[in-house]
């Protein structure tokens, strides 16, 4: 372990049902926010060279503290054992004729640091470990309850050796700051249904939020290369900590839900308890292309109902990430830039900082300081890639109300 130390649109392609434009607009009247203060640094490297840090989650516990969590893998770069045939054949991993994706054998722990300085230095927490032949089980979908337990979502399929876990998403939760978990809580009835949780968000009312993929399927039923054809966007809701949830609620008008591709979203809540969130999919005119869409769920009592779907303006860049933010805007954050809305996603303007680490989670502070955390390098096999955590951090403003006008 080595924590380092601080320093200072038109839609394209086929229109399916219900369709929207969103644009990238430059009209000035829309455009006054930016970022001031902005740092990067790397917060954390793992014991060895090239390190293997990846898929990060960040929260903020309830006495203002800031924690972040990531999968991290040491061990030899060759002659480790390889998954079973069967195993192979399950999880489609790894890829074809690329075998460093497979981590069997690897140490594979769920890192948690903490920061009580406003990310100014770091302490690790706790690295429960895992075995997997995946490159990560948990982590994106992680946050605190008010009364300070930690929460996170685990996807069960990925864990194979260990034959006592649900094979589907549950949750798990930590009284301890993360250092020790409870048993599985499954969130859908493995019976009929396989659920990927990758975000979990506190919403204005206390009540939570389950973001990610599901398929209409008993889970550990299909191969992951064909799970990845049926997942459609998961949103279940509960109103007491997690213990019990009402859904899956649909989040697409029907007739995007076939053929959509992927389990990653993000949504933001607006003031009137509406949902805007941001999508990677599947390009609907059937090029096995990735992209970025966008729609709005419309609060109604205490659920929500699909509206208006449609090509985000941003190209696709991982795993989308969306934070509503206490001056009112809500952030994109993404590799390619940070853009903002005050319209709910009609328009977007992009600030003026680069682009973020990969697998952005964003955050902000009690003191109003927006915190977003990633990995360097990408979805990268074992030992290609010297990989670290990092940390982004500014405050947003209005331009009127910057330092200097």
């Amino acid at each position: 372990m080595n924590i380092i130390p601080s320093r200072t649109c038109p839609v394209h392609g086929v229109l399916l049902a219900v369709c929207a434009c969103f644009v990238i607009t430059a009209d000035a009247a829309g455009e006054n926010f930016e970022s001031v203060d902005y740092q990067r640094r790397a917060i954390y490297h793992s014991p060895q060279t090239p390190g293997f840090t990846s898929w990060a989650g960040a929260w903020t516990m309830p006495d203002g503290t800031l924690m972040v969590c990531f999968t991290q893998a040491t061990g030899p770069v060759e002659g480790r054992p390889r998954a079973p045939k069967e195993v192979q054949h399950q999880l489609t991993w790894p890829p074809a004729g690329r075998p460093g994706y497979d981590m069997t054998g690897l140490d594979l722990r769920n890192v948690h640091l903490r920061s009580k300085d406003g990310g100014k230095t770091w302490q690790q927490v706790s690295a429960d470990p895992f075995k997997s032949c995946m490159n990560g089980i948990t982590g994106e979908a992680q946050t605190a309850l008010a009364d300070g337990t930690i929460i996170r979502g685990v996807w069960g399929y990925y864990l194979p050796y260990n034959s006592e876990l649900p094979k589907t998403g549950y949750l798990q939760r930590s009284t301890d700051g993360s250092k020790t978990w409870g048993e599985p809580e499954v969130l859908l009835d493995p019976a009929k249904f396989s659920a990927w949780p990758k975000r979990i968000r506190v919403l204005h009312d206390g009540r939570l939020i389950a973001l990610g993929g599901v398929a209409h399927v008993p889970a550990n039923s299909r191969t992951r290369a064909e799970y990845n054809g049926l997942f459609e966007p998961l949103l279940m809701v509960s109103s007491d900590k997690g213990k019990t949830w009402i859904g899956p609620i649909q989040v697409v008008p029907h007739a995007h839900r076939e053929n959509w591709g992927g389990e990653e979203f993000d949504a933001a809540e607006l003031p009137n308890g509406d949902l805007l969130c941001v999508f990677r999919r599947i390009a609907p005119s059937g090029q096995r292309r990735e992209v970025r869409w966008q729609g709005m769920l419309k609060k109604s009592g205490n659920t929500w109902i699909p509206g208006e779907v449609g090509l985000a303006p941003f190209p696709h860049s991982g795993h989308p990430d969306v934070l509503a933010t206490r001056e009112g805007p809500i952030l994109h954050i993404a590799t390619t830039g940070i853009h903002y809305t005050t319209d709910a996603g009609q328009s977007w303007h992009k600030l003026n900082v680069p682009g973020t680490a990969y697998y952005p989670r964003a955050v902000q502070a009690a003191d109003g300081r927006i915190f977003i955390f990633g990995h360097v390098g990408g979805d990268d096999a074992y030992g290609k890639t010297d990989q670290s955590i990092v940390m982004s951090s500014f405050r947003l403003v209005k331009k009127d109300e910057s330092p200097g006008k």
